[in-house]
């Protein structure tokens, strides 16, 4: 399941970086704080948690790791006190959930751009979209959406990743629906979900696997529509494997629209907008400038943590699947491909966005 990694020359250049013993001494009796840019409660807080337990054993020194929940804004927040606020000495990282698309048009509540943080480490998550089953007029299948006549579909902020690609989805489809925006987090959307605020959510996998399933799903409340999984090889969307029961968007798509595949730009921009997030759901971020002993130092912690079986028991026990590292190296090479992104797409999505909360 786990990908093999560069643990080795990781290891190596921390070694080259600085001597073993220094290394000790970096984070020997410190306090490391962890930024977490989304509310306490939520699928980020909860595994955020996770890694702050076990990551002490896997740096030298063993320093205290703390959690601190800063969130609001769509996770900008807590994005913006590690890039302005917090010191780059190597005692503080965050565990984001990232917002791609803040990055990809330049967004101006982002006040320091993801790409300037020193990225560590990330995890891949596929999202699974979900709706409540006595939607007028009552969903027996997945399919039976698209006999509704409006669907309140409820998210973060506007210009947040998890909002547009959800808006775009229905658009692509054709489903009527009314966005109800400004959730401080996925969490909360559960919740006015179950209390019937509205009808269509979407959530990151452990927010699906550990909550919603056992719970809403379990109980008829909801079923899952389907996933929006990373890309695949040769421009494909195969089934995430650890949801492999749940239909892709791009099957969802042919199975109500026979012979048909999704195209045109409003699908390029939802796949522009969704691709790079899912690659690398959460992301493990020092802030910018910070001395290349840390950053190589924690890089080489966090891939140490990924082999460490107590700690995948702990994070597959709370969030019901086994974690998928996306390493730095390779975090990097995805926010990289955000450049590839066509400034006709980009207009398209900087359009769509603002013209979100007008709709009715």
């Amino acid at each position: 399941m786990f990908r093999r990694y560069l643990i080795a020359s990781v290891a190596a250049l921390t070694a080259a970086v600085i001597p073993g013993s220094a290394l000790a001494q970096m984070y020997k009796g410190k306090t490391v704080t962890m930024i977490i840019n989304y509310p306490a409660g939520g699928p980020t807080d909860i595994e955020g948690r996770i890694i702050a337990h076990h990551l002490p054993a896997h740096i030298p020194g063993k320093p205290t790791v703390i959690v601190k929940n800063m969130g609001g804004a769509g996770g900008m927040i807590g994005s913006n006190f590690l890039g302005e606020i917090a010191k780059a000495d190597g005692e503080t990282f965050g565990f984001f959930t990232w917002n791609p698309i803040a990055e990809l048009l330049g967004d101006p509540g982002m006040r320091v751009r993801f790409s300037a943080f020193e990225l560590l480490a990330g995890v891949e998550n596929p999202v699974v979209v979900y709706v409540r089953k006595d939607t007028p007029p009552g969903l027996n299948t997945s399919a039976d959406l698209m006999k509704t006549k409006e669907v309140k579909a409820l998210s973060l902020d506007t210009h947040n990743t998890n909002t547009v690609h959800q808006a775009l989805a229905l658009d692509v489809l054709g489903v009527k629906f009314k966005a109800v925006t400004g959730y401080k987090g996925l969490k909360e959307v559960e919740t006015a979900i179950l209390q019937n605020e509205g009808q269509l959510a979407n959530s990151s996998l452990p927010g699906w696997r550990a909550s919603i399933e056992p719970t809403m799903a379990k109980q008829g409340i909801v079923i899952p529509l389907w996933q929006v999984a990373p890309p695949g090889k040769g421009g494909t969307y195969p089934r995430s494997k650890v949801v492999p029961e749940i239909q892709t968007f791009e099957e969802y798509y042919a199975s109500v629209n026979p012979g048909k595949k999704p195209s045109g730009v409003p699908y390029q921009a939802m796949r522009a907008a969704i691709d790079a997030q899912t690659a690398m759901f959460r992301t493990f971020f020092m802030p910018p400038k910070t001395n290349k002993a840390a950053v190589v130092t924690m890089r080489a912690a966090i891939e140490s943590l990924w082999k460490d079986e107590a700690f995948l028991k702990d994070y597959a026990k709370a969030v019901r699947s086994d974690p998928v590292l996306v390493s730095g190296q390779e975090g990097e090479a995805i926010m990289a491909s955000l450049a590839s992104v066509g400034p006709d797409i980009r207009t398209f999505l900087k359009d769509y966005g603002n013209d979100l909360p007008k709709r009715k």
